[in-house]
């Protein structure tokens, strides 16, 4: 039987408690840093030049890449916590380009996923280029245009509970299974057995985790971020009050993310554990 999200959640927090020396000098540098980095350079984008928008692009993408590796360290301490720090980041070295590869695999699939709404909205006139940079596009022209946006809302409509319950069935636990298991293509399907009877479970615990930090991290930013202006001042895309408020945001975005990856390795422990016995009872 697999065990409830109460207990996942008590061996997580008993995990965290036991093993905090360990985690920070990983969450600090995988996590903390690089999340306060790309808050405070995010908004340089678009402001200073097309070469600037480039190195900015490549500083982000290295960040990105290292908040995966810390995701991983974090997911192969919480593993095997005796083996300790050393292990845990040796095993992410060593399994950041298989994850890297899975993970764009899974984006490509999204894309192709979303890929119809793309082609309606060019088919309707909307212009896509305005959408993508934040702008009111203008009103479409195109006779078909009323058609394709409802084909739009309805695809749009299937699309997101779809893409939460295949996140829960066939995604979420894909870190877990690439660190302990080693498979290739192999690990979705992995991932669907293992979530089997709980996989409507995970999606209210994704909804909850998705609101609840963003409501989290908003309040911060609006809270902190007003109390610094005030407080500070300064014109800008980047100043001393921004820094300040990014770096609060970033903290309890690492809160939340620590959370989650800690959860998400007992929640494949649990499982994996459960499917065995049931194979082994067979």
């Amino acid at each position: 039987m697999i065990a409830t999200m109460s207990t996942v959640w008590d061996r997580t927090a008993e995990f965290l408690s036991d093993n905090l020396a360990a985690l920070m000098p990983i969450v600090l540098l995988g996590l903390f840093v690089p999340l306060t980095l790309l808050g405070n350079l995010m908004p340089l984008m678009k402001n200073d030049g097309a070469m600037a928008d480039v190195t900015i692009g490549v500083i982000v993408l290295f960040l990105s890449l290292v908040t995966i590796w810390g995701g991983i360290a974090i997911t192969a301490l919480a593993f095997d916590p005796p083996a300790g720090r050393g292990a845990a980041v040796a095993t992410a070295n060593r399994r950041l380009l298989p994850v890297l590869g899975i993970s764009l695999l899974t984006t490509v699939l999204v894309l192709l996923l979303a890929l119809p709404i793309g082609v309606a909205l060019g088919m309707s006139g909307v212009d896509v280029t305005a959408l993508a940079e934040g702008r009111q596009p203008a009103p479409p022209t195109n006779p078909g245009a009323a058609a394709a946006l409802s084909f739009v809302g309805l695809y749009v409509l299937f699309l997101i509970p779809f893409l939460l319950w295949a996140y829960a069935r066939f995604v979420l636990l894909i870190t877990p299974i690439m660190v302990m298991e080693r498979r290739g293509f192999g690990v979705y399907a992995r991932a669907f057995v293992l979530t089997r009877g709980i996989g409507w479970k995970v999606v209210g615990l994704v909804l909850l985790y998705g609101i609840v930090s963003w409501v989290a991290s908003s309040a911060a930013n609006a809270v902190f971020g007003s109390v610094f202006r005030l407080l500070i001042g300064g014109e800008g895309a980047v100043t001393l009050a921004s820094v300040l408020t990014h770096i609060v945001v970033a903290a309890t975005s690492t809160l939340f993310s620590v959370l989650s990856v800690a959860f998400v390795a007992k929640l494949y422990l649990a499982t994996r554990d459960a499917r065995e016995a049931i194979v082994e009872a067979a």
